[in-house]
C-alpha cells in the first residue's frame, strides 16, 4: 500500500510539473508574439507624418534628416510613405480631421520649413500652397503664416530674388509665362507653379 501511494504521489507530482512547464512555455510564446506584433498607429497620424516628411524633404535635406525633424517637431512616430501627392493626401487628412487639426497640420508644416532659417525653395513653397488648399483654407491662411514665421521663398520668375526686392514692380514684369486670360494656359508645369505663386502676391 505504501509503495503504491509513493508511486501515485510521484506520478501526480510529475504530471503537475509537466502541466506547469507547458503553461510556462505557452505564456512565453504568447509574450514573444506580442513583442513582435507591429505597433499600430492612427491612420490620420500616418497621413500627417507622410505629408510633413514630403514637404521637409523638398527643402533638399537627406531623408533621415527630414524624418528626424518631423519626429522631433511633432512627436508623431507613425511610419511615413515617400513620394506622395500632397493634394490627395491633404484632402484625405481633411476628411478625417477637425478644423483645429487641419490648422495644426498647416502651421506645423510652416514651422518645420521656417525653422531652417533659409529662403524656401520654390517647390517646397508650392507644396505648402497645395497643402493649404487641400485642407480647405483660402490663400491668405498661408500668407498670414508666412508673416508670422517670417520666411520667404525663391521665386524664379523674379530672378530668384525674395519678394521684398520686387514689391514695387508691376505684375507684368514676370517673365516666361504664357498667360491667356483668367483661366491661364501655360506651356509646362513650371509655368503653372509660377502662376500660382504670382497669384499669392497680387
Amino acid at each position: 500500500m505504501e509503495l503504491a501511494a509513493v508511486i501515485f504521489m510521484l506520478a501526480a507530482g510529475g504530471l503537475i510539473a509537466f502541466t506547469v512547464m507547458v503553461a510556462a512555455s505557452m505564456a512565453r510564446r504568447e509574450s514573444e508574439r506580442g513583442t513582435a506584433r507591429p505597433q499600430s498607429f492612427p491612420e490620420r497620424d500616418r497621413i500627417a507624418a507622410s505629408i510633413l516628411f514630403q514637404i521637409v524633404s523638398l527643402g533638399g535635406v537627406p531623408r533621415d534628416v527630414a524624418l528626424r525633424e518631423v519626429r522631433r517637431g511633432t512627436g508623431i512616430a507613425a511610419p511615413v510613405t515617400d513620394g506622395i501627392d500632397i493634394t490627395n493626401w491633404g484632402e484625405s487628412f481633411a476628411r478625417t480631421s477637425t478644423d483645429q487639426q487641419r490648422a495644426w497640420l498647416l502651421e506645423t508644416a510652416v514651422q518645420l520649413v521656417a525653422s531652417r532659417g533659409v529662403i524656401v525653395p520654390l517647390m517646397q513653397y508650392v507644396a505648402l500652397l497645395d497643402l493649404s488648399f487641400a485642407l480647405g483654407f483660402q490663400t491668405n491662411a498661408l500668407a498670414k503664416l508666412r508673416e508670422q514665421y517670417r520666411f520667404d521663398y525663391v521665386d524664379h520668375a523674379k530672378d530668384a530674388r525674395p519678394r521684398e526686392a520686387d514689391r514695387a514692380q508691376p505684375l507684368a514684369d514676370v517673365r516666361d509665362l504664357d498667360v491667356v486670360h483668367d483661366d491661364v494656359l501655360v506651356e509646362d508645369s513650371k509655368d503653372r507653379l509660377y502662376l500660382r505663386l504670382v497669384g499669392i502676391n497680387q
